[in-house]
């Protein structure tokens, strides 16, 4: 007569395998699904619209890229990047925004790109950066018309 003993430990052991290749499963699909969900490229485009001669010091940044500090001068330059939400609806890229006036430095931030606020509003985001305040062009009528004040 044979006996047959089952360790418990190739059984936990197989457990822990299961368990381990079901999270590999999952995170591949929370990576990939972002890329094959079909979500339009967003590209944003910031103007420095602020007065003559005042240049315009920015930097972007979103929880994974940080996207340099760019200087625009007054009227004729703009700074621009795409990217691809996340079908997950949590896609933020803020920017802060500095520049000199009457010899005193005044430094602010924005959301620039907020996917709660602009995913169903615009997948070509141009703003245009003002002394009191930034706006965004409203496609529907063709006017940078939705203004938002600085975060300071």
């Amino acid at each position: 007569m044979k006996y047959y003993m089952r360790s418990s430990s190739s059984s936990s052991s197989s457990k822990v395998h299961h368990v381990l290749l079901l999270m590999l499963q999952l995170v591949f699909f929370v990576t990939t699904f972002d890329m094959v969900a079909g979500l339009d490229q967003v590209h944003v485009r910031i103007s420095n619209e602020l007065d003559m001669g005042i240049d315009l010091k920015l930097h972007c940044k979103s929880r994974d890229n940080d996207l340099g500090e760019h200087l625009l001068h007054y009227n004729n330059s703009y700074y621009e990047f795409s990217f691809r939400p996340t079908y997950f609806g949590s896609t933020l890229f803020y920017c802060s925004f500095r520049w000199n006036t009457d010899g005193c430095a005044k430094l602010y931030w924005f959301d620039i790109y907020d996917y709660h606020r602009d995913g169903s509003r615009c997948t070509e985001c141009y703003w245009k950066a003002r002394l009191n305040n930034l706006c965004m062009l409203n496609h529907d009528h063709n006017q940078y018309d939705l203004c938002y004040s600085w975060h300071y």
